[in-house]
């Protein structure tokens, strides 16, 4: 039977997959973990016990990173990797222009201190594109209304400082990126770069879509998603 895994992003959790809860939570295996740490470590620790030949293993942003760092890791393939919203290096770098500034980051990274649910609500309105703004009630209803400072900083440490580049040949079996042409947090140039680097990648590009096409394209994206596991 296959096994559909969904892993969250940034300051979110479990309940941003509320749309595919609905969808998939009574036909097949589903999987929402909760990530405890913005850590690779982690996520290969609680991939390794399942069948991953049997596996769709959905990230989205942070998440994504993860699951590309702990495959790498684990040189095992599952059924099927979807990348929604992934960058290969978050922040840009001197060889590398298709990641936001660091200073950015910085910013948020300070202004969590202060003021956390104000953080958190700004990031959730900026994974809307300028268009999805009638989803505004629904994502916000999806965050955490709050979040420990030290937990969400390690999370932009973590973007501030990983580079996917080098284990994106590692990386495996059948790949899906899914991006929206309107992110405002991962720009879709980040989407175009990984289908060069990773062989035999399949890209999909959501027109007007922000940084959360399984909400604002739920059907579209719920139904690529079941496309996948039938092929499993």
């Amino acid at each position: 039977m296959t096994t559909l895994v969904l892993v969250h992003g940034w300051a979110a959790s479990s309940r941003i997959w509320e749309r595919q809860r609905e969808h998939f939570g009574a036909s097949l295996e589903l999987r929402t973990p909760d990530l405890p740490a913005w850590e690779a470590d982690w996520l290969e620790d609680y991939l390794r016990p399942l069948a991953l030949d049997q596996t769709v293993l959905v990230g989205w942003s942070l998440g994504g990173m993860l699951a590309v760092e702990a495959l790498a890791r684990l040189a095992s393939a599952v059924r099927h990797l979807v990348l929604v919203g992934v960058a290969a290096s978050f922040c840009r770098r001197p060889d590398f222009a298709e990641g936001v500034a660091p200073a950015l980051v910085r910013a948020r990274r300070r202004q969590l201190w202060s003021d956390p649910p104000q953080v958190i609500q700004e990031f959730a309105q900026l994974c809307l594109a300028p268009g999805e703004q009638n989803f505004g009630q629904d994502c916000l209803s999806l965050w955490p209304p709050s979040g420990v400072p030290e937990f969400l900083a390690s999370g932009l440490d973590y973007l501030l400082a990983q580079d996917l580049r080098p284990y994106l040949g590692r990386v495996t079996g059948n790949i899906t990126i899914v991006h929206g042409d309107a992110d405002r947090i991962t720009p879709v140039a980040q989407a175009y770069y990984l289908k060069e680097q990773i062989p035999g990648a399949r890209l999909e590009i959501y027109q007007d879509t922000g940084h959360l096409p399984f909400l604002t394209r739920a059907a579209k994206f719920n139904a690529l998603l079941m496309e996948l596991v039938d092929e499993s």
